[in-house]
């Protein structure tokens, strides 16, 4: 589609969003003015805008009950991906809904093997199909592990700041998470050794979360660094919950390194993983989901802490994407990383007072607005209407500027200050949003 042919009041019809008329004169959306060019597949569009306002999803039918007086416009929120699925996975679904039944399972096998082949091929890893296990989702795998190996009462480790998540299933198994604070410097975060060192070695710690490629600021974790957890974790006798579900998403220049493809041996026996291509191809509502571990036994006890409940089409539309999908993803992985240089080139021209880190993996961009916040006093307005601050700017940002941001204080220690904004969606939506967004802040 070229953008000489877009026209813009189509856009927003069609997407659902006519109050976006006139909200974003600070850029055109008609333009690709960022000197790169829109990827464009001969095989799929991307960059059509795809509307799912009014299809009861969470990411832009779950904002607007929170302003009544339609300021919502943007959902730069939830992580799920606003492009149409791929095809493979349409016509699975299509077909299997030629059988009219809807009884239980009998097997698994064929998507066991489907993930096993996917692995192999993709990231390097053999897998052995016995020591898999499909879940409904991730989270409940990782409540089955928590359950398995942390007592009621124990800590749980993780690198903050970190997915919102984590915080909640602590609350399922009775846990306590334990936030290893990262630092940022020279443009990425970095982990504090002597910190995280010393809360492994707490006799109340039994588990580690570690979340690879990161969310939400987006680090791809080098076998060096995974090594170094590993076996910290090890000498401190704690497991390893590894949560993989953005291994997909990953920009050139850096590799997804599986926990379980590390090379040592007592470190991966250590571990447990979970993965899903939930995100990678916006299944999330199909609720299909793994986890594995070489350490058999380790695998078995989490397994009597497991109860599996399957989701018949979630099976069917996984394996298609498992077995059918690879070509597609390839291409979205190009409009994405353009996407991020997008993101980050306009942040740094356009809203000086704003500072995008330079994620490496995931589809979401971490942005410091702490300067903004302050110039519009997020800390004292928060403290009147008992929020955080970053939950009143998401307010007032949404008010002032139509766009949507998730707030940092969910995301634990160092967040403050911080908003994370989803970029899986048309380059269209995503300057129009950000155009919004820069004639508010620069307007402080």
């Amino acid at each position: 589609m070229s953008n000489s042919t877009f026209n813009r009041r189509n856009f927003l019809k069609g997407a659902g969003m006519t109050a976006l008329v006139g909200a974003a004169p600070a850029i055109s959306i008609a333009d690709d003015d960022d000197g790169q060019g829109l990827f464009q597949s001969d095989a799929y569009d991307f960059d059509t805008v795809y509307s799912r306002v009014g299809t009861n999803t969470a990411r832009w039918d779950g904002p607007p009950r929170r302003y009544p007086g339609g300021e919502f416009k943007y959902g730069m929120g939830v992580a799920t991906t606003d492009f149409e699925v791929a095809p493979c996975i349409t016509d699975a679904l299509a077909e299997r809904s030629k059988h009219r039944t809807w009884g239980y399972m009998s097997s698994m096998d064929s998507l066991v093997e489907a993930i096993v082949n996917w692995n192999g091929e993709r990231n390097g890893l053999e897998l052995d199909p016995k020591g898999i296990q499909i879940t409904g989702a991730l989270l409940p795998g990782m409540i089955a592990a928590l359950n398995a190996v942390s007592p009621t009462g124990t800590k749980v480790v993780h690198l903050s700041p970190d997915y919102s998540g984590f915080y909640g299933i602590t609350k399922f198994t009775r846990t306590l998470i334990d936030d290893s604070e990262m630092v940022y410097r020279n443009g990425r975060y970095e982990i504090d050794w002597d910190d995280l060192e010393a809360r492994l070695a707490d006799p109340e710690t039994y588990s580690m979360i570690v979340c690879n490629p990161h969310n939400p600021v987006g680090n791809v974790w080098t076998e060096e660094e995974l090594l170094r957890i590993g076996r910290l974790c090890l000498e401190n006798d704690v497991v390893v919950l590894s949560d993989e579900i953005h291994s997909d998403f990953v920009r050139s220049g850096h590799e997804y390194i599986p926990f379980s493809r590390l090379p040592d041996k007592d470190v991966i026996e250590n571990s447990i993983s979970f993965n899903s291509l939930s995100k990678t191809f916006n299944l999330a509502g199909m609720k299909n989901a793994y986890f594995h571990s070489p350490n058999r036994k380790l695998f078995k006890r989490v397994q009597r802490n497991h109860y599996p409940t399957i989701n018949t089409l979630g099976y069917v539309a996984h394996e298609a994407a498992y077995r059918d999908g690879a070509d597609w993803l390839d291409q979205l992985l190009v409009y994405l990383d353009d996407n991020h240089r997008f993101v980050e080139k306009y942040v740094a021209e356009n809203m000086p007072s704003i500072v995008c880190n330079r994620a490496e993996g995931t589809f979401l961009s971490w942005l410091d607005c702490s300067k903004v916040m302050d110039a519009v006093g997020a800390a004292e307005n928060a403290a009147e209407k008992e929020v955080t601050p970053e939950v009143w700017f998401r307010d007032w940002l949404v008010k002032n500027s139509g766009a949507y941001l998730n707030a940092g204080s969910v995301y634990g220690k160092g967040s403050p200050g911080y908003m994370r904004f989803n970029l899986g969606s048309s380059r269209k939506v995503i300057k129009a949003a950000l155009g919004a967004m820069a004639q508010t802040v620069n307007a402080v």
